[in-house]
């Protein structure tokens, strides 16, 4: 008959003083494992899901070609447009910010608005949305 080394394991191991303490090394490793990736989750998800939220957004910034103020009833119909997220204006309400989806509508759909309500606005700039957020950031670490 062959000696079972598992039936006698724990007889064995009273006898030469073999105690069990602690974790073992996989356990350890793979709690190790756990903390890295989850640590990393939360500082990379986060970003993520912010960039599939604005890859679409661009941002046009508009003056009226005399230095009048916006009409507020041009603003909300600008809101009212398909693909517009949103509008600011600026202290002097002289220049508005349109914060809209470029595969729903673009420069031209907000060109035809203000034609279609005789103004006479001038593009100044279209830049991404996550661009102009970021060059604001950088604005406002400098003056403060």
């Amino acid at each position: 008959m062959a000696y079972d080394l598992e039936k006698y394991k724990e007889k064995r191991e009273k006898v030469l003083g073999v105690k069990k303490r602690g974790i073992s090394f996989g356990t350890l490793a793979a709690m190790i494992s756990m903390v890295i990736i989850l640590g990393l989750g939360f500082v990379i998800v986060p970003k993520s899901i912010a960039y599939f939220n604005t890859r679409h957004l661009d941002d046009a910034i508009y003056k009226l070609q005399n230095t009048e103020v916006w009409p507020q009833e041009v603003i909300t119909g600008i809101e009212q447009l398909a693909g517009v997220k949103g509008i600011e204006t600026d202290t002097g309400s002289s220049r508005i910010v349109v914060t809209f989806d470029k595969s729903i509508t673009g420069t031209n759909e907000l060109n035809t608005f203000f034609k279609a309500n005789d103004l006479k606005a001038i593009l100044l700039n279209q830049v991404g949305h996550t661009q102009r957020l970021h060059t604001i950031k950088q604005e406002a670490k400098f003056e403060g």
